[in-house]
Parts: structure tokens; sequence; C-alpha cells
């Protein structure tokens, strides 16, 4: 009986190594996918998308929701995969070639085929395929510090911007797929992972570069610069983050932690690929796995926010932190608070910024952000940052028209005055 599993580890004393495991949920088949919400944890399981709650505080789940069904499976390393979630909290996943998936959903069926990838957004429960491009293995997803999608994509392998690909597509079609970031010279297959450095911790010319991890030409982690260039972005090779020389090191995600160390996970196998090994192979390894931990010595590390039974004050004064993954996962906290409470205390923090501030327009921005996540975008700050006079600012807020065309009445207004 498979008996996969989604693992808590914790370091209790501090010292940087995780010393306590708790399992979370088990008794499941290859899972892809998971992102913590306030509402549980959605996972995405064979031909499912799950929610996994823990109802009585004890870190192990005992409620299960399907959300959805119909996602293809018949290829389970393409399945739908590498969750992470945009500034709104809507969870975008990635799904590999050769699948062919139909999802009813209360909009309507959402059809996909051939890779690309899907938003669920979980206030409204709508799944859309947000892009359809000609990809073999989307196994990356991230967002930059303004709420730009990019994704990696394993074949070549690609690193692209993934906004220009999420016109509506047609079934069967693909959409363009935007320029290639990864210079030629460091083309290493097969990737897997990315992440943007963000954290006081690092040196700072390396704030702003994707991470992407490469298993088998090439064993480790490559950092590449990523500055804007016209209607998009241009890329060059900095360094090689990690490199290891154990033939079997499989670095295939990383995150950066509160402590502003950065987290990679190492799938660890003698085998990997699908169609040149038997799936039955006794080789492969079922039993071990690592991650490691990532500091920078000669910097201190990040004095970790207060996130969990914070204040609304201060959960709204950490979203001026540096840090993308402090904001993201306060973000998250903010999702899960009342509504009404956060949303007048959020009146009084963007009232209160300093208009002096360089991140002004950002912290604006997050503020709108915070708004969104509650499913009640605050008009006067949306319409305030269409006119922002940082273009990555008005982006983003054109970003929150197009989708919550349910409460903006004057959208298609917005939209031709933001193209003009």
């Amino acid at each position: 009986k498979p008996n996969d599993k989604i693992l808590i580890l914790e370091d209790t004393n501090g010292d940087g190594k995780a010393d306590k495991q708790t399992v979370f949920a088990d008794g499941l088949h290859l899972p892809l996918g998971f992102e913590i919400a306030k509402e549980g944890v959605y996972v995405s399981q064979g031909t499912n998308l799950k929610l996994f709650t823990d109802t009585n505080g004890d870190d192990r789940a005992d409620k299960v929701e399907i959300l959805l069904s119909g996602f293809d499976d018949h290829d389970t390393h393409h399945n739908s995969h590498a969750f992470t979630t945009d500034p709104s909290g809507a969870i975008y996943s990635g799904e590999g070639v050769f699948l062919h998936t139909n999802v009813e959903t209360p909009y309507g069926p959402v059809r996909a085929t051939n890779g690309g990838f899907y938003r669920y957004n979980p206030q409204l429960r709508k799944l859309e395929r947000t892009a359809q491009l000609s990809i073999p293995n989307p196994w990356g997803i991230a967002f930059d510090d303004w709420g730009q999608p990019f994704f990696a994509e394993t074949s070549s392998p690609d690193v692209r911007w993934m906004l220009p690909g999420t016109v509506l597509p047609r079934y069967g079609q693909s959409t363009h797929k935007s320029k290639q970031l990864v210079e030629d010279a460091h083309r290493v297959r097969p990737t897997s992972g990315l992440e943007f450095i963000s954290s006081r911790h690092f040196p700072d010319e390396v704030q702003g570069d994707f991470l992407i991890n490469n298993t088998i030409g090439f064993l480790g982690t490559k950092a590449h610069t990523l500055t804007d260039d016209g209607t998009g972005y241009k890329s060059r090779h900095r360094m090689d983050l990690v490199v290891s020389e154990d033939r079997n090191f499989r670095p295939v995600d990383m995150e950066f932690a509160p402590d502003g160390s950065l987290y990679l996970i190492d799938w660890h196998n003698i085998l990997i690929g699908h169609m040149q090994h038997n799936a039955r192979d006794p080789l492969r390894d079922h039993a071990h796995g690592r991650v490691y931990r990532i500091t920078y010595p000669a910097r201190p590390l990040v004095q970790p926010a207060k996130i969990d039974g914070a204040s609304i004050e201060t959960l709204l004064d950490n979203l001026k932190l540096p840090e993308y993954r402090t904001r993201y996962r306060t973000r998250r906290e903010l999702r899960g608070r009342n509504a009404a409470e956060v949303l007048a205390k959020l009146k009084t923090w963007t009232a209160g910024l300093d208009k002096a501030d360089p991140r002004y327009e950002h912290h604006l921005l997050e503020g709108l952000w915070v708004s969104w996540g509650m499913n009640r975008v605050d008009q006067n700050l949306l319409r305030q940052l269409l006119k922002a006079k940082d273009y990555r600012a008005r982006a983003a807020a054109v970003q929150v028209v197009r989708y919550t065309g349910h409460q903006v009445p004057d959208q298609a207004n917005l939209l031709m005055q933001a193209a003009k």
C-alpha cells in the first residue's frame, strides 16, 4: 500500500538542525505539490486537488476534502506540481507534456493538454489554465518582488517570464512562451526548482538573482542575474552557488527560511529519469533524502519576523521588510484573519506610510495585495496604484484588475486606461 507522507521537521533548540519529526499526513500516493494556507494544506494527489485540515491543533491532518477532480496522472512525473501562490493567495501549479486534463468546476470545465500552468483561487474555488505553453516539464514557478511570474522548464533548460503566455488559450494550441533567459553556455539539464534571492543574510549584490538546480549534467545550483530589458527581462550567469561531487545528489527545490538562510531539498537517488529504468528497479531509493541549509557566515542571520499570533499592526509592518518570503508568509497569515478588522487597519496603515520612502509605492502595493487576498479589493488603493510613478507598481495593479472583474464594475475602462 502506498504510504507517502507530508512531514513537519522542527529545529526545537535553534541549532540549525532538525531534531523533531511529525507526520502531518500519510497514506498518500505520489503527492507532487503542496501549499500551506490558513484553512489547511492544499495537495495534488493523483487526479485530485485535496485540502488537508488539522482541526484540533495536534499537527496532524484529520479532515480531507476533494476540491477538484479530473487532473490527468497517467504519467506521474508530469502531474500537477510545484505549488506556489501569487500575491492574492491563488495557487499556481505546473503540469507536463503527454497529459490531457479535464476538470469539472463550478465555472465550467477546464481542459488542458501537453504542458502548462494552472491558477486556482481558493476564495472563489476557481481553476483556470493560466498558461498553455509548448513545454515538456515545467518544474519551477516563482514570483518576483513585484508579483511577476517566472517559470523554469527542465528540458532545455529554460527560465522564462510567464506573463506573455497567460493570454486566454485555445484548447490544444500553445501560446507564446516568451524569451529564454538562461545563457547558452549555462544550459545544463534537467532543472527543478526556482527561487529568487531575497535575504539580508546573503550579499547585497546577489539580491534579485534567481536560483535553479540541476540534477544530471551538472550537480548543483546556479545563480543568474535578472534585470529589466524593455518589455521583458535579460539575465546572465553569475555563479555556481552549490556544486556536489556526490553522483547521487539531486537538488529539486529550495526556499528561503525565516532567518534568511536557504533550504535546499536533495532527493538523493541513484536512478533518475523514467524511460531508461524500470519503474520497479530495486535500485530506486525510497528511504533517503536530505535537506541542506545554506548560510553566509560573514553576515548575521535575519531576525525571524513575528507572524504566528502577531497583531494585525505587526503583520502589516512586516510587509515593509526586505525579505520576499517573510512577506509571503505574512500575507498568508493575514488572509486567515478577520477581513473587516484587517481592512480597517489596512486603511490606517497605508495612510501612515512615509511618502518619501523609496519603497513607498511597493508598500502601497503590498497593502493592495492584502485586500486582494481578502477578496475585497481596496478600490481607492487600486486606482491610486494604476497611476503610480513606478511602472512595476502599475503593472502589478493591472494584474489585480484582471482577476477582480467580479468586484470592479469599470474593469474594461480601467484596462483601457492602463493600456494607454
